[in-house]
């Protein structure tokens, strides 16, 4: 098994349903994901949302990772919840039905070509929704990682 980075690009922010979803991109090739993976991906988001709890009063936010591997298509979604706990859920789809996504049903989180983008997601999420006094939603949307190879060590 060899190393070779990947690239990562970020796809903007998608609303579902009283969620606010930042996307992330990754690709084996410089090539983009293809517009009907990503639409079915985006699709699939609501199933990997977590349920709403009364007594959460965190904004609905959460990042995607889309990933199109050498073997499959993979699809993390982590939401914040609770205040400081991200909560994820992942599914996926084969090279050969890339918009058919399954859940997965293996505690994966994410490999490391994905995990970059939760390191970032991380610290923006301190920086912007736990260190003011009131959690500015809008600046932990627009703080993405920049587009470009990813997963080097």
């Amino acid at each position: 098994m060899g190393f070779s980075e990947r690239f990562l690009r970020c796809g903007g922010v998608v609303p579902v349903g009283d969620w606010r979803v930042k996307q992330y991109l990754v690709t084996v090739t410089e090539q983009p994901v293809e517009a009907a993976v990503v639409a079915a991906a985006e699709a699939y988001l609501p199933k990997l949302l977590p349920a709403a709890a009364a007594s959460d009063a965190t904004p609905r936010v959460a990042f995607s990772v889309l990933h199109k591997g050498a073997d499959a298509v993979w699809l993390n979604l982590y939401a914040w919840v609770y205040g400081e706990i991200v909560h994820c859920r992942a599914a996926n789809a084969g090279l050969d039905a890339p918009t058919a996504f399954t859940p997965l049903t293996e505690p994966l989180i994410g490999c490391v070509w994905e995990l970059p983008a939760l390191a970032h997601e991380r610290s923006a999420w301190v920086r912007h929704g736990l260190r003011p006094e009131n959690p500015d939603v809008d600046a932990y949307l627009a703080d993405v990682l920049p587009d470009g190879p990813v997963g080097g060590p």
